[in-house]
């Protein structure tokens, strides 16, 4: 096992952030080298939830280099995010205190829902906030926001789109691309998934699968982070200059709170 990145040839992956890449080393062995990723990786591998980390080296221009095991295998397809392996990831990520811990001692705030609108408006571009539309659902967002506990805030990936998922050819899946990580409700991650991925009539039984109850309560939250996971989405595929993948999520909006009104 080579341990540094002397002789490390690197591919630029294809992605949004352009700091993925493919290492080789002279004798064949890969491994997936990022750039400026998050500090807790290792933590992540320990769980369980992300690929093994190697190493991590402080690179003379001050970027932070690290490399994790390479993993043959492929990225899950959306009807992959119906796998129980799915919510089991979930569930030990949220419930892990010692992720929590490091967060916080990395000066990691914690964002109730009000903060989470506030961070968006501040992110999106113009022509974002100047979408009659979206500042209708940020407003009806504003107005109802839901009950929020700071001694119970988790770790949420943040983005747990099913591009950011790979299972082996062992069958084990794990999730990349850490670079949104964020401290608040665990339900920002269990309503992406359920709005994107998983059909209406599945919901209760995702739910309790997950740890759920399946009442209104639950239910108004769900609605809630549903509707901020697709605002979330809208400015990634937007900040990647993706139109067409912009308006689908804005049109999936749309249907996702027509769905809840009847």
């Amino acid at each position: 096992m080579a341990g540094t990145d002397q002789e490390l040839q690197l591919t630029l992956l294809k992605g949004n952030s352009g700091q993925a890449y493919m290492g080789t080393y002279p004798n064949g062995e890969r491994v997936f080298v990022k750039l400026n990723t998050t500090p807790i990786l290792a933590a992540l591998a320990k769980e369980q939830i992300a690929p093994q980390l190697l190493w991590a080296k402080r690179m003379g221009n001050g970027d932070m280099m690290s490399a994790q095991e390479w993993l043959d295998g492929r990225i899950l397809t959306k009807q992959d995010m119906n796998s129980k392996q799915v919510v089991q990831i979930l569930v030990r990520m949220h419930r892990s205190k010692a992720l929590v811990n490091q967060l916080l001692q990395l000066n990691f705030k914690i964002e109730n829902p009000y903060d989470l609108l506030v961070d968006w408006e501040k992110n999106a571009p113009l022509q974002l906030q100047e979408n009659s539309y979206l500042q209708l659902v940020i407003k009806e967002l504003k107005r109802s926001l839901p009950e929020f506990r700071s001694d119970l805030a988790t770790i949420v990936h943040g983005d747990v789109c099913h591009s950011n998922w790979v299972i082996t050819t062992s069958g084990m899946i794990y999730l990349v691309d850490w670079d949104s990580v964020r401290l608040t409700d665990r339900m920002y991650d269990v309503a992406y998934v359920l709005s994107h991925y998983i059909p209406r009539v599945r919901w209760q039984e995702w739910l309790a699968l997950y740890g759920y109850k399946y009442n209104e309560k639950v239910m108004n939250k769900l609605y809630w982070y549903g509707q901020f996971s697709y605002l979330s989405q809208i400015i990634k595929c937007f900040d990647s200059r993706d139109m067409e993948h912009v308006n689908q999520e804005i049109y999936e909006l749309r249907k996702f709170r027509e769905t809840f009104r009847k």
